[in-house]
């Protein structure tokens, strides 16, 4: 008995070790990952911007290609910087890894729409400097996000199928409005009797 209780503990104590290798683990490779992500987003925002700038110096520029190259910028940074935050580890006080931040490389994720934006946003700066037509593309990101609010929310909202009413819910419920029309009924015969029944000096009139 004591050598199976000691093969039990010894049982535990290393599959628990285990787990908490393989998690650790994951949680690098999760940290190794988003690295890799932000230095792939980071080289093309930058890239974009600089051919742009070039380029769009080369061939003249106006106020409109300054306001709206500028606001592409913004959304760039803050994109970026939003990525880059929600992708930061955090480390304990003995420098061992204590949580690996949000994978970026999750699908279906928020910061999975923040690098399609990101793509989107760079190729539609580029197509710009063969024409300024191009700039509308950036309909497509406020497009896409009202057919994934219709999809997702709206419209399973609208079109829910009714609740349906548990087998026999519909008797009890035409049983109790049977039994608060006797009830008023009652009520009004009471009523009725009281008010045609002869007073108490009647007979003596």
């Amino acid at each position: 008995a004591v050598v199976s209780t000691q093969s039990t503990g010894h049982y535990y104590i290393t599959n628990n070790l285990r787990m908490v290798k393989e998690k650790a683990k994951g949680e690098k490779e999760v940290v190794a990952g988003n690295v890799a992500t932000l230095d792939f987003y980071r080289k093309m925002i930058t890239g974009t911007m600089i051919l742009y700038a070039v380029i769009r110096w080369s061939f003249g520029f106006s106020w409109l290609h300054i306001i709206l190259s500028l606001s592409a910028g913004v959304g760039l940074s803050l994109l970026y910087g939003s990525m880059s935050s929600a992708a930061r580890p955090m480390y304990g006080e003995s420098g061992n890894l204590v949580h690996a931040g949000t994978d970026l490389n999750m699908e279906g994720g928020v910061t999975d729409y923040f690098k399609d934006i990101i793509i989107v946003t760079c190729v539609i700066m580029l197509l710009s400097l063969i024409s300024d037509y191009f700039w509308y593309g950036w309909l497509i990101i406020p497009g896409f996000a009202l057919v994934k609010l219709w999809t997702t929310v709206i419209s399973p909202w609208i079109f829910a199928p009714a609740p349906e009413v548990p087998e026999g819910a519909g008797m009890q419920q035409e049983g109790f409005k049977k039994g608060m029309r006797q009830t008023k009924q009652r009520k009004q015969a009471n009523s009725s009797n009281t008010n045609t029944s002869p007073g108490m000096f009647s007979s003596y009139r």
